[in-house]
């Protein structure tokens, strides 16, 4: 290095030169890349950059930790708040302030271990029982570049779920998990370094829910857009460079997202490289392209494509064509040669000759080819040249995920993209068809408004309490965290009544929850009802023996129109018990009202089923690591003495604690483990959890008494 000293008799032209030195380091330090990656051919795309990735982490990849201390000792780096070196950052995390410790973001980072409250466990991002074969705790399932410092309640929570799309804080979402708006990004790249480094093992389609992008069935179009979504954090560029430290490799996606648009295609991710080397070319395309706008798959042949011109100028269709997969099949046939000329701002529609009038009357043109034929799992694509440039749908997937819909390009989606990006389109009910033949009318006519969204975690979020028959309740019969609203009997209290909302802007209104139902008698019910401004109305009621069940968890998604309602500018909500006694129980969550203008629907009401969610909230992912070397016998127990056997005789046998938990999550008893049995004299009949702990190493095994 060496320093050149300038005297400068001219002020104004030093201030201009000292300018343009710091504009140059300013652009040289914003695109600089890491020396780590010498050697590595940038200018690849596809799969071709895919294995020079996977090629350079796994052979820089020297260190392979230990389960415990090593990842332990590697957290304790990796995961340090920014603001406070002596606390660890929490994944799903999200307030240190609201006297919730589950939703804690920070924690002293020498407090690991196993006490729900006050310490903080591993958790695995990519589950161990997800891995094909499980992760285990070495090699893969010890990789750091996977493993956050979590909460011990919110990892079990989370639990093995797979990964869904959600908004707002972390939880169950869609029958899966959401990380939260703030990790969601990490995730994805979480997940996308372990596919590159793990292969296989580790496949994104199988911890993830979610359409599979055009290029690559193995890979979600979930994490590509949580990838655009949520840019790379401080935090995210912190570990980097010390998990490279620690075990020798970095996470390519952390230093430059914009390697996923390249590998992948989909949406433009943030490019930290510079154009020349991480983005900016992917599968995306130009807005100077053709793009299909619209997608009718409807009711009998009400089946239609629109194709839009925003180019700027008239183009000539005949290298043009429409091509369908069948039943996700992978392979492009059933072609349909365009002709004729496109004007500029203008669209062009083909349907199904034995469509609806409405819908023939919009197209330019009507047939019978089986381009338009196409069913839910059919995409559908558009070529140029015999080049593929869009594409609505997964071609590899057999999964119905676009049937009985209609779905409308947004506004600012004004490209081609050959990687179906479902968060480019606005999904309307089926057989809707009001925005066909003006793209302009399709996506940019409609939005949503959330209303309310209420998991009652903090409080009643925007219900108000109807008295003694109604209460917030705590336990396993909520469905998503800890908390629901417990209604029961059928007095003038069994309610819980919404704060007021405008809603006379909005065309539909979507209401959606979830309930669970303990003890309620056949044919007993409970009500969603609707104040209009002058009265209430009775949208819909659900019926035990009918309609649900008691121990199992439904949801339910109801749709109103302004043709069949008025919507007031005080309108309000109300759910409303009809049982017999005040034994009889209703518990409402996760109620989600969401207002829509510009979309009429029909009103509708839709009633879900899940599985009883038996204890998931223990179901931590670290209980899982010690299920395969234990065996209690005999189960059930007729006797007083329950045994442990270890199938690995090196099991380290000193201070391995263990607790016996009811089914409702009460500790009953708790000890340290001695001779491999338990006496359990004081137990009465029933079914019992048996947790044991071995430094940290969980497992939750059921057994029962007799």
């Amino acid at each position: 290095m060496f320093f050149v000293k300038l005297k400068f008799e001219n002020n104004n032209l030093m201030k201009k030169l000292l300018s343009l030195l710091f504009f140059i380091v300013a652009i040289n330090l914003s695109s600089q890349i890491p020396a780590y990656y010498n050697g590595v051919n940038l200018n690849l795309n596809g799969n071709s950059l895919k294995n020079e990735l996977a090629t350079k982490i796994t052979s820089t990849h020297q260190n392979f930790l230990s389960y415990t201390p090593g990842v332990w000792d590697a957290l304790r780096q990796t995961d340090l708040d920014l603001n406070n070196s002596n606390n660890v950052t929490l994944i799903y995390g999200y307030s240190d302030t609201d006297g919730n410790y589950v939703t804690d973001k920070t924690r002293s980072k020498n407090a690991n271990g196993g006490s729900a409250g006050t310490q903080w466990n591993r958790e695995h991002v990519y589950p161990k029982s997800l891995g094909t074969p499980n992760l285990g705790t070495s090699g893969a399932g010890a990789d750091a570049h996977s493993l956050r410092a979590a909460d011990i309640t919110f990892n079990s929570q989370r639990g093995s779920k797979k990964f869904a799309d959600g908004s707002g804080n972390a939880g169950d979402s869609s029958g899966g998990w959401y990380p939260g708006n703030e990790w969601k990004g990490d995730v994805a790249r979480m997940m996308m370094y372990m596919y590159l480094r793990y292969g296989n093992q580790c496949l994104p389609k199988n911890v993830g829910i979610g359409s599979s992008v055009a290029s690559d069935a193995n890979m979600l179009q979930l994490f590509l857009e949580w990838n655009v979504e949520d840019p790379v954090s401080d935090f995210e560029k912190q570990r980097n460079p010390a998990l490279e430290n620690i075990q020798g490799n970095r996470n390519p996606f952390i230093d430059n997202p914009a390697f996923a648009t390249k590998i992948w295609g989909g949406p433009q991710a943030e490019d930290l490289f510079g154009n020349s080397n991480g983005g900016g070319n992917g599968n995306g395309g130009s807005s100077s392209e053709l793009f299909i706008s619209e997608y009718i798959e409807g009711s009998s042949n009400n089946k239609a494509i629109e194709i839009a011109n925003l180019s700027g100028s008239t183009i000539n269709l005949s290298t043009y064509s429409l091509r369908k997969t069948t039943n996700g099949n992978n392979s492009f046939g059933s072609t349909y040669n365009l002709s004729g000329q496109l004007a500029n701002g203008k669209v062009f529609v083909i349907a199904n000759s034995n469509a609806s009038t409405t819908i023939k009357n919009k197209a330019n043109i009507t047939t019978s080819n089986a381009i338009v034929t196409f069913n839910g799992n059919d995409a559908i694509a558009l070529f140029k040249n015999n080049t593929l440039i869009d594409v609505v749908g997964n071609p590899s997937s057999s999964s119905n995920v676009i049937q009985n819909i209609t779905l409308q390009r947004k506004s600012s989606a004004t490209s081609p993209n050959t990687s179906y990006t479902a968060s480019e389109w606005n999904r309307l009910n089926i057989d809707t068809s009001s925005g066909l033949g003006n793209f302009n009318s399709g996506g940019s006519s409609s939005s949503v408004s959330v209303l309310t969204s209420s998991n009652f975690e903090t409080g009643w979020d925007n219900w108000i309490d109807g008295g003694s028959d109604a209460t917030r309740y705590s336990g396993s019969r909520a469905h998503e965290g800890s908390y629901a609203i417990r209604l029961r009997d059928n007095s003038s209290s069994s309610t819980m009544t919404s704060n007021s909302f405008n809603v006379s802007s909005f065309d539909t209104i979507e209401i959606d929850f979830y309930f669970y139902a303990y003890s309620m008698e056949n044919r007993e019910d409970f009500w969603l009802r609707y104040y209009d401004g002058n009265s209430w109305r009775t949208i819909e009621s659900w019926a035990r023996g009918t309609d649900f069940n008691n121990s199992t968890f439904y949801n339910a998604k109801v749709t109103i129109n302004k043709s069949d309602y008025n919507f007031a500018s005080n309108a309000k909500f109300r759910f409303q018990t009809d049982a017999s006694s005040n034994n009889d129980f209703i518990y409402i969550d996760k109620v989600k009202i969401t207002g829509i203008s510009g979309v009429v629907s029909k009103s509708k009401i839709q009633t879900k089923k899940f599985k009883l969610k038996e204890i998931s909230y223990l179901n931590t992912d670290d209980f899982h690591s010690l299920e395969n070397t234990i065996k209690l016998y005999p189960n059930p127990v007729e006797g007083n003495t329950l045994n442990i056997k270890f199938y690995n005789d090196e099991e380290e046998r000193n201070n391995i604690k263990y607790r016996i938990i009811s089914l409702i999550g009460k500790e009953l008893y708790k000890g340290t483990l001695q001779n491999n049995l338990i006496k359990i004299t004081s137990l009465k009949a029933g079914i019992y959890l048996l947790e044991i702990n071995n430094y940290g190493e969980r497992s939750i095994q059921k057994f029962i008494k007799k």
